[in-house]
């Protein structure tokens, strides 16, 4: 019994079929928030009548920021978004946000990241050079990743 277990066990690792240890990504990086921006002016003529106007357009507003990633086998994967990027209505929990229909290609890893029902930022990872860029109506983050172990990672203090 307990070597056919063994043999089993040697067999899954030999042809990858058990299950590998998710992906855990740091990435640093910048981008640029969309926000909302209002003004507003009023003027008076010399006969007394008046007139006012309002303008609402949209502005980039450049942030820095650090991204981490957690990616299983299961197409299933969460993320911690950069704050600037967030709207004031949102879901995750615990700053978490899940990426789905996480696709871990060759060459890239993409998915879709979960902020609320109208926010569903893009989010492409070049496994060669490393970089990722998210992509969405809240704007734009593009950076460079590293992996760690949080099991054995160091840490500055």
């Amino acid at each position: 019994m307990v070597r056919s277990a063994a043999i089993f066990i040697a067999g899954a690792l030999a042809t990858g079929t058990a299950a590998a240890a998710p992906l855990h990504l740091v990435c640093i990086g910048n981008g640029s928030a969309n926000r909302i921006t209002s003004t507003y002016g009023s003027a008076w003529s010399s006969n007394g009548t008046s007139a006012w106007g309002q303008a609402i357009g949209n502005k980039d507003v450049p942030f820095d920021d650090q991204v981490n990633i957690e990616l299983g086998d299961d197409e299933l994967g969460r993320i911690r978004m950069p704050r600037a990027m967030l709207p004031p209505i949102r879901g995750g929990k615990d700053g978490w946000f899940e990426v789905k229909d996480v696709v871990k290609g060759q060459d890239e890893i993409t998915g879709t990241v979960q902020v609320n029902v109208f926010n569903s930022p893009k989010m492409r990872i070049d496994r060669i050079r490393g970089h990722i860029s998210l992509s969405g109506k809240a704007g734009d983050y593009a950076g460079v990743c590293q992996p760690y172990d949080p099991t054995t990672v160091q840490r500055a203090f």
